[in-house]
């Protein structure tokens, strides 16, 4: 999307890309040899001793980097409101030495569930600065390991990677960023917000999506040869994946930045992010709606040819005074699991090696309706699959885990090969038992932000300014959940339920400074 030019961010400087180069099997088997021949036998033995001692106390420590089992546990205390157990273990993570920026995600996640925006606010804003970086021609995106990084780790694996923001989930943070200043009665901060995610969604776009692309093409034979295994292993995720085109474009986030810039007037950046949206989500009734109410005005053309094809009647484009903009958030998103896979590694039989892998199926999106006292008010409608987000994040990024894989273990055949021919025993015992605890210890690297949602599902529409008590039903489970909202003449009412399938609140704001403070009210779960 391009925006007007008063209100782009000023040109950014091309981050500088590093030359990277892959592990070949000739090069491991030579720089063994040398290694072993440079010393004698009986130093050899000893070093040998030493560096696997160091290498295997290294996995042993790293190995509950991506526990799971933690976040299942932090998980089911965010379901029972049991707040404090869930941001002992966010802290952890931005205490940890590995899993800092992912901690600032889970613990703003956490704050925000809780109801505790200014704390939200502070740990968003420094995991977005991780990202978003200033420079002297303006900001800069810097996604340094976002499409998977080919540079490969050597002796133990991905867990003990620093951890780096991917794009979906920087955005994603963006987006809750604008919703909290929203909840704090700061509109303004809001737009700044928004402007900002315009930028960070139009640079990802330009440079990462051809980065994704370019570093498939980059893989050598063998690493191919894998690549082409896990592609097949990855065929179970398509229906999810094909719920979203990449990673980094986000439909929802656009929609959410074409309501802002509509109600700051600026309705041609307005029109732009609804066009955005709604090819993200084309199945979304109210984006398609707003999206055709400012191509109405903006641009007639595009208009006429639009609503030859829409179902929509042409009076219910037009806007009242007052509205009421719901997102209801369903559960927590699919989490990565730890698999070995066999793999045709450089001229051996089979090698099993652990990828993390998705194998939740698609998530249904619950039919869910709104009514306003004894008057229903319509259906929601899925405008985010962050499921399907999370899987598009690992399919990019498989390229660099897959030459990570490929290049640890031809470090270690190249290793056995060499100690097999130098008649020191020591040494090819010592490397067997590397090899051996390395087979059992090594695991995939699981983390991902998972206090995410599964879907989310939006509803806008016109009210009558009045007093309400909201009602949602879930019609597949027949569970409803009620509060109350107030809204002013002239308001733009935005009501936010994070339900993760356990107990919540409603939170509701003004989105243009008109009406009542914000409220939050608690309520059960609509899922569970």
């Amino acid at each position: 999307m391009q925006i007007s030019k008063h209100n782009r961010y000023p040109e950014r400087a091309k981050p500088h890309r590093k030359a990277g180069g892959l592990a070949q099997w000739p090069a491991a088997q030579g720089a063994v040899a040398q290694a072993f021949e440079s010393v004698s036998a009986e130093r050899n033995a000893c070093a040998t001793f030493f560096v696997l001692a160091l290498a295997l106390a290294g996995m042993c420590l790293t190995g509950c980097v991506s526990s799971n089992v933690a976040v299942d546990r932090a998980r089911n205390d965010l379901r029972c409101e049991n707040y404090l157990a869930a941001q002992t273990w966010a802290d952890g993570l931005k205490t940890s030495t590995f899993s800092k920026e992912l901690g600032l995600l889970e613990s703003g996640r956490v704050h925000m569930l809780a109801g505790d925006f200014e704390a939200s606010v502070a740990d968003f804003d420094r995991a977005i600065e991780t990202v978003l970086t200033k420079s002297e021609t303006g900001p800069v995106i810097n996604l340094s390991d976002g499409a998977g990084n080919l540079a490969a780790a050597t002796v133990t694996d991905d867990r003990t990677r620093i951890y780096r923001i991917p794009p979906y989930e920087f955005i994603q943070a963006l987006n809750y960023q604008m919703w909290n200043y929203l909840f704090l009665g700061r509109p303004d901060a809001a737009m700044v917000e928004a402007r900002r995610v315009v930028f960070a969604q139009d640079a990802m776009a330009e440079k990462y999506g051809p980065k994704v692309q370019e570093e498939r093409t980059h893989l050598t034979s063998s690493n191919a040869g894998a690549m082409g295994a896990m592609d097949t292993r990855m065929e179970a995720m398509g229906p999810v994946l094909e719920k979203t085109r990449c990673s980094y474009e986000n439909g929802l986030t656009w929609y959410f930045c074409g309501i802002l810039f509509e109600l700051d007037r600026d309705a041609s950046n307005a029109r732009l992010a609804y066009q955005k949206a709604w090819e993200l989500t084309p199945g979304n009734p109210y984006i398609e709606r707003d999206m055709l109410r400012l191509a109405r005005s903006e641009a007639p053309e595009t208009f006429n040819a639009l609503m030859a094809r829409s179902r929509l009647p042409a009076e219910s484009l037009d806007r009242s005074p007052a509205e009421i903009v719901l997102v209801v958030e369903d559960n927590f998103v699919s989490q990565r699991r730890s698999v070995k896979v066999p793999l045709p590694l450089l001229g051996t039989s089979m090698t099993s090696v652990d990828f993390p892998m998705y194998n939740d199926d698609v998530y249904p999106a619950m039919p869910l309706n709104l009514s306003a006292d004894a008057g229903t008010l319509g259906l929601l409608s899925p405008a985010l699959f962050l499921q399907s987000l999370a899987y598009q994040d690992l399919k990019e990024k498989m390229p660099g885990i897959v030459v990570r894989n490929v290049t640890r273990v031809a470090g270690r055949i190249a290793a056995q090969q060499v100690v097999k021919h130098t008649g020191n025993s020591y040494a090819q015992l010592g490397v067997g038992l590397f090899n051996l605890a390395s087979a059992i210890i090594n695991k995939a690297d699981t983390r991902a932000w998972y206090t995410l949602p599964m879907v989310a599902h939006v509803y806008r529409g016109n009210i009558e300014p009045g007093e309400y008590q909201l009602t949602l039903a879930n019609q597949a489970n027949g569970r409803t959940v009620t509060f109350p909202v107030s809204v002013a003449q002239g308001e733009t009412r935005f009501v936010w339920v994070g339900d993760p399938a356990g107990r919540s609140r409603a939170v509701s704001a003004s989105m243009n400074g008109k009406g009542a403070p914000a409220t939050c009210t608690p309520i059960e779960s609509l899922f569970n």
